[in-house]
């Protein structure tokens, strides 16, 4: 009777994997995956930093329009000064008849506006909303970033205090002036530069709706309540702001090397 012997697997060293073929597999495939992930991470970082110089440019330019508005507040807010200054004197005078210049109501116009920055914001508030504000890897750029919006948003605050105050001035002028005589001056503001009254309407004495001396002091107090804004916006706010602008600037054009 024959006995059959079950086959088994052959152990010779010809048939088996060594653990160094499959150290080597697995190096290679870490190498795949960390090569892949190396060129993933450097195209992210070349694309992050082709948007960041983009960001830049735009920035410099609403800055640089940044700093024409802000010049351009600057002689608003002088003139309003002067016109204010001249309606104090005139009050502080004293007004006879029922008559007075006819410059009290230009001043008048003029003393009553309210100036508004508009700031060139758009750049900065879409990087600094959307959290792209981390395209920029300077602490110090991305600090004086925060400060500058940051700056930006005490303007607006003081800018709407300043017209809540500015009501309170319109309600006693219209009690003041006559609108018959008002309708002359309704238009001039403290932009317009180009526009010169004739003397018939700045030194012609015009008559006034109601000279009571309590009510043209409660009149020019209005006024004086606002000059402390606009002292601490002409003299303190606004260069800081241009300050802080060219710095900008000049910190952009070196982080991103450009002209």
């Amino acid at each position: 009777m024959e006995v059959h012997h079950h086959a088994h697997p052959s152990t010779s060293s010809g048939h088996r994997k060594k653990w160094t073929h499959y150290l080597w597999e697995f190096l290679m495939l870490f190498l795949a995956v960390f090569c892949g992930f190396m060129a993933e991470n450097i195209r992210e970082h070349k694309i992050e930093k082709i948007r960041a110089g983009e960001y830049a440019r735009l920035l410099i330019q609403d800055l640089e329009n940044d700093t024409v508005a802000i010049s351009g507040g600057v002689k608003q807010f002088e003139k309003i000064l002067v016109s204010i200054d001249s309606i104090s004197s005139v009050v502080y005078s004293g007004i006879s008849g029922n008559k007075e210049r006819g410059s009290f109501y230009y001043h008048s116009q003029i003393g009553t506006t309210s100036p508004i920055t508009l700031w060139n914001d758009a750049t900065l508030i879409q990087l600094t909303q959307s959290g792209n504000l981390r395209y920029f890897r300077n602490h110090e750029l991305v600090n004086k970033i925060s400060s500058y919006y940051s700056r930006q948003s005490y303007v607006r605050s003081l800018n709407n205090g300043d017209r809540e105050r500015r009501e309170i001035t319109l309600g006693i002028r219209s009690r003041i002036l006559n609108n018959h005589f008002y309708k002359y001056y309704s238009k001039v503001l403290p932009v317009d530069t180009l526009q010169i009254l004739p003397d018939s309407l700045m030194k012609n004495r015009v008559p006034i709706q109601n000279s009571d001396p309590q009510l043209l002091n409660e009149y020019a107090n209005s006024f004086e309540n606002r000059k402390g804004y606009m002292n601490l916006i002409l003299n303190n706010i606004f260069p800081r702001a241009i300050s802080d602008a060219r710095e900008l600037i000049l910190l952009l054009k070196k982080e991103f090397d450009l002209k």
